[in-house]
């Protein structure tokens, strides 16, 4: 089945999204930094995950959603992820895994941290760390492009560098381009400027070592931002089969370019946990 287009307000801004009817388990995606929903088309035409409703909003200030009203608020860490929250209440989906995906698994570990209560996280080119700017420093590795994404406004050799790696080994598509061109420059630069003017939040470390309900660590080998053979020696609370699911010749999209392995293994664990 093909997603259909919903839009809603929150806080006075429009969120559009895509979403798709489905049974059981829901599968609610957010996309990462300079992105929009259409990264997670190849997952929405997938026959693995047919039977199952899939909601995918665009954030504020990507996508087809409105720049917000109030950025400095809006663009951070709870802002986004409280907007998340709202988007999956309004459209009434109570039973449901989280799949985020770069910034957007690091809003969905602040979700949990807010209270919500899925019934499982899927997480993928999503190292958790920060706000302790030492933390985040050791953590990320400086990719080709990798400035972009706390920069207001890059050139455009900067944001081709940027969809180059974040994407390969796909080539990276005119709506992938056209999406990092959209967005909001406050978005990038007003959401590290909360971040690391707030040290002494809890640490998305902490909130995963507490968390009891399972994560799923599902990444390319490739992965091109950070290490994530180091992932599996953090402290978990309950992470899936006891490590990460590797996805061979993948980078920091695995879904994009191997959708049919990615959403093999994402059934498996809404299988499991659902």
């Amino acid at each position: 089945m093909t997603p259909s287009n919903f839009q809603l307000e929150h806080r006075g801004d429009r969120i559009v999204g895509w979403d798709r009817p489905g049974d059981g388990v829901a599968l609610v995606l957010v996309h990462g930094n300079s992105c929009s929903k259409e990264a997670f088309r190849p997952l929405f035409e997938n026959r693995e995950l047919q039977g199952h409703r899939m909601m995918a909003p665009d954030l504020p200030g990507c996508g087809e959603s409105a720049n917000a009203s109030a950025p400095r608020t809006t663009y951070s860490l709870p802002g986004l992820a409280e907007t998340v929250r709202a988007v999956v209440a309004a459209r009434g989906i109570d039973r449901y895994v989280l799949i985020g995906w770069s910034l957007g698994g690091h809003l969905a570990i602040e979700m949990l941290k807010q209270g919500a209560r899925p019934l499982g996280v899927v997480l993928t080119g999503t190292p958790p760390c920060g706000p302790d700017p030492a933390e985040i420093a050791e953590t990320f590795l400086p990719a080709p492009g990798s400035e972009v994404m706390s920069m207001e406004a890059p050139t455009r050799a900067q944001f081709a560098a940027f969809l180059k790696t974040a994407y390969a080994p796909l080539t990276p598509s005119a709506e992938h381009e056209a999406a990092v061109l959209r967005t909001d420059g406050r978005f990038r630069s007003y959401f590290f400027g909360h971040v690391y003017g707030n040290p002494n939040a809890e640490g998305q470390r902490t909130t995963v070592s507490r968390w009891p309900g399972p994560i799923a660590l599902v990444n390319g080998r490739d992965e091109p931002f950070f290490d994530p053979v180091k992932l599996d020696a953090l402290r978990w609370g309950n992470l899936w089969r006891g490590k990460t699911q590797w996805i061979d010749g993948a980078g920091h999209a695995p879904f994009a370019s191997h959708p049919e392995t990615y959403a093999r293994v994402v059934r498996e664990f809404v299988e499991e946990v659902g």
